[in-house]
């Protein structure tokens, strides 16, 4: 590459001629991508498959209610907490701490159980962070 300039300290028009082809003679290489979204849809499935058995947390909320902690105290068995939900209100499932569902509550063979009846959109999902 060309390292001289003119006796006066600049670069002469034919310094940067031969410069520019000396650049232009350079090779370049072209950039190659991969293909987005995995190369095959096996790929995807495997990288799935090592998820189906990991463990999350789900929990069905009927509601909540703030108390003092000395009211917290004093819970007995017995006691009643009056929370911010009506009875006839769907509850909301949750996945990891988020809304994915709501539904009402059932009794199966003298179990409770959830029936969705409502599965939440994204939106719906942002606006219960809130």
């Amino acid at each position: 590459m060309v390292d001289e300039k003119n006796n006066d300290g600049t670069w002469g028009a034919d310094l940067v001629a031969q410069a520019g082809a000396e650049l232009a003679a350079a090779a370049v290489q072209p950039v190659a991508f991969g293909q987005l979204g995995g190369n095959a849809k096996g790929e995807a499935n495997r990288n799935l498959d090592l998820l189906l058995d990991v463990d999350i947390p789900i929990a069905v909320e009927v509601g909540c209610a703030k108390m003092p902690l000395e009211d917290v105290l004093k819970l007995v068995p017995g006691s009643v907490i009056a929370l911010d939900k009506k009875a006839e209100e769907p509850v909301d499932l949750r996945v990891n701490g988020k809304l994915v569902a709501r539904g009402e509550v059932v009794l199966v063979d003298d179990c409770y159980g959830l029936r969705i009846t409502q599965i939440v959109d994204a939106q719906g999902r942002i606006e219960s962070l809130r």
